[in-house]
């Protein structure tokens, strides 16, 4: 499974698990790119899933400091097995 593959599960997972909780993952939700920050900012939680490229990722690491900067609570997941 891919990092994206496993982040979607992920989601479903928390769907099934908090009915009415809203989950955004960039993939299913992000129009515009230019919007990445708005969609940090409306978040109350940041789940953070380090693949092996996830620090190689302009647009990761954008989310990451807007959400160090609203102090928003990070969960980080590490890729167990990327092959």
């Amino acid at each position: 499974r891919s990092g994206q593959d496993q982040v979607a599960v992920i989601k479903r997972q928390l769907l099934l698990a908090l009915p009415g909780a809203s989950v955004f993952l960039d993939v299913d939700n992000l129009r515009n790119i230019a919007d990445l920050e708005k969609y940090v900012s409306s978040s109350a939680v940041v789940l953070v899933f380090l693949s092996d490229g996830y620090f190689q990722s302009r647009n990761c690491l954008r989310e990451l400091k807007h959400a160090h900067e609203l102090r928003r609570p990070l969960v980080l997941v590490r890729e167990a097995n990327p092959s």
